[in-house]
């Protein structure tokens, strides 16, 4: 079973197993944490986690929080975001009728190169990839864990989903609809390029799809119908505030919604993910404990 946490919910597991917190379910998650790895849950980590763990100013911090996350993830990782998108991308042009020779494509993987889409280079790096990526994460005798990260993108996301109330003012509320389809679709134009071009498919065709197919074919890829779904409902929620950390939860959390089994998230985005009885492949679920508690019983 993959089970995707939130990075606040590695937080809280460290802070758990760290003694940090003593509180009742802290005691609870010490003691089915085990039991659920053993009961066969995989806890792998993103990309957006290790973005999100370098961030942490305090290397003791990063430190204690990067050994919980190596010790429960066991170094298995996440395909990383394009991967996904290019994979779904020739799936869905197969489906639509096209010949497409697709690449192998495996959502879990191992080691942090593998979460970014890296292939590792030198002697060391392939004889040591573990020992590299758990000094990466906890540290290595006198050197601390990664650290770094800017907000520009994080900036630049909160500005997309601030712009658009302001941009559907401009548009007739019957074209919101044609509107998110383009929105989810520039986002993916190079990945899209790239499938057509080695598998030869002409541009022509697809330019002459109408609206109705050019829907369809976003829909059958699993986290562009994430995404406009996300997109739907801060279109439909003027209230909705954006926050810096809104980019992390969509480009992480969103293709765990597809690929895992369960996501463990803070209560806003599982409620957001969740409105107008939207489904996704993974079980939606926002309390940890309650998760380990339940795979963790005999």
């Amino acid at each position: 079973m993959i089970v995707y946490l939130d990075q606040n919910k590695w937080i809280e597991l460290a802070r758990a197993i760290n003694g940090v917190d003593n509180s009742d379910e802290a005691e609870l998650l010490r003691r089915n944490m085990p039991a659920a790895i053993r009961a066969g849950c995989i806890f792998p980590l993103s990309a957006i986690h290790i973005i999100e763990f370098s961030r942490i100013k305090k290397d003791q911090r990063r430190s204690r929080l990067g050994q919980v996350m190596w010790n429960f993830s066991r170094g298995i990782t996440t395909s990383p975001l394009h991967a996904i998108i290019f994979r779904e991308l020739e799936v869905a042009f197969s489906n639509a009728g096209y010949e497409v020779s697709s690449k192998p494509f495996e959502y879990l993987g191992r080691g942090i190169p593998y979460a970014f889409g890296e292939v590792l280079e030198g002697t060391i790096s392939k004889m040591y990839p573990d020992e590299i990526d758990r000094a990466m994460l906890c540290g290595f005798a006198d050197i601390p864990p990664i650290q770094g990260g800017t907000k520009t993108y994080r900036e630049n996301f909160v500005s997309h989903l601030s712009s658009l109330h302001e941009r559907k003012q401009d548009l007739d509320k019957s074209k919101w609809s044609n509107w998110l389809y383009a929105i989810s679709m520039v986002d993916i134009l190079d990945p899209l390029h790239k499938v057509m071009t080695e598998n030869r498919i002409p541009s022509g065709d697809f330019e002459t799809w109408g609206p109705e197919r050019l829907s369809g074919f976003l829909d059958s890829m699993p986290t562009r119908a994430v995404d406009i779904h996300l997109h739907r409902q801060v279109l439909k929620n003027p209230e909705y505030r954006p926050k810096l950390s809104d980019l992390e939860d969509w480009a992480g959390l969103s293709p765990a919604a597809c690929y895992a089994d369960v996501v463990i998230c803070e209560k806003h985005f599982a409620d957001l993910l969740k409105r107008d009885g939207f489904k996704t492949k993974a079980r939606i679920e926002t309390s940890l404990c309650s998760f380990v508690q339940e795979v963790g019983q005999p």
